[in-house]
């Protein structure tokens, strides 16, 4: 982190904790100050305070203190989904001397930035997809794991969940039926709409790789049979959260795996169902989808929920 000389003016920190990777950065008046944003991998460290402690060096933390958290979050209390990393906000502020710490959902920390997303952070799906539509947005994780966050556009609220968690449509799981004799290992959306989920799909089906991109490239008709079941599959599950949220503000797409099933090659395939529904008079067709193509907003959304706190 290089030492910007506006850190005397700091008046908070944010990190964004995934399963991977966190993010964190300080923030001003104006939002996150950009040259203190860094990426650390969560591997070197034995818990998120040993990370917070390193990318801190020994500055001093400012008062407040917001962290989104790939995983659940009860109050002061949160989990990471797919390390063994707990969160308590009091402990926390404690050990950073802070006054405050706030625990949010990654999900949630995303859908705050939505209602002033710049235009450079997103990437349209489609043409004609514009910026700043009125009523719901539906934000949609796709990495370690999966959920959504929907956003009420006018009031700014975010409202949480862990859809990752649910069962599987029966539309979505007819998909699998017709193509592997046993789906008993798919019995959440996240067992099958992650980035361990498409290789457990690719192994069920025949095919061994380590990544999605090794799927992609190999010459194997049986890893191009996976890749068209999780698309196909995927196009299913967009419409069935269409029904469930009605996003006219729009779709926001986020993590590995959603960039790789929106790549250009497969999003026209993954929004024709969505674009062919003529239900509520066609009203579908027309629901704006983007792609989230920056990896800092949700240190954004974070700096969103930080700022109004002490407005």
């Amino acid at each position: 982190m290089q030492d910007s000389g506006k850190l005397d003016q700091a008046i908070g920190l944010v990190a964004d904790v995934g399963g991977t990777n966190t993010r964190m950065a300080f923030v001003g008046r104006d939002g996150v100050i950009a040259d203190t944003v860094v990426k650390c991998p969560n591997a070197d460290f034995g818990s998120f305070l040993d990370l917070a402690t390193n990318y801190l060096d020994e500055r001093p933390v400012p008062a407040h203190v917001v962290i989104a958290v790939a995983g659940p979050v009860a109050g002061d209390r949160a989990k990471l989904t797919n390390r063994n990393w707990d969160f308590d906000a009091g402990a926390l502020a404690a050990a950073f001397g802070a006054e405050e710490v706030v625990l949010m959902n990654d999900l949630e920390a995303l859908g705050q930035a939505v209602p002033t997303v710049p235009l450079d952070a997103v990437e349209p799906l489609h043409n004609g997809a514009e910026l700043g539509g009125s009523g719901q947005a539906l934000v949609v994780g796709l990495g370690t794991g999966f959920n959504v966050s929907a956003v009420n556009m006018e009031s700014g609220t975010v409202f949480t969940s862990e859809q990752g968690h649910a069962s599987l449509p029966s539309s979505v799981m007819s998909i699998l039926q017709a193509r592997i004799p046993d789906t008993s290992r798919f019995d959440s959306v996240e067992n099958l709409f992650s980035g361990v989920g498409l290789l457990r799909l690719a192994h069920v089906i025949g095919v061994d790789v380590d990544s999605a991109e090794e799927l992609a490239k190999s010459d194997d008709p049986r890893a191009l049979e996976a890749l068209d079941a999780c698309t196909e599959a995927f196009a299913l599950m967009v419409r069935e959260l269409a029904y469930s949220y009605f996003p006219r503000a729009g779709f926001y797409f986020n993590g590995s795996l959603a960039k790789f099933l929106m790549a250009p090659e497969r999003r026209a395939r993954v929004l024709a169902p969505l674009r062919a529904d003529d239900s509520f008079d066609g009203q579908f067709a027309r629901i704006p989808a983007f792609l989230f193509v920056s990896d800092t907003v949700a240190l954004g959304g974070c700096a969103a929920r930080l700022l109004a706190r002490v407005s």
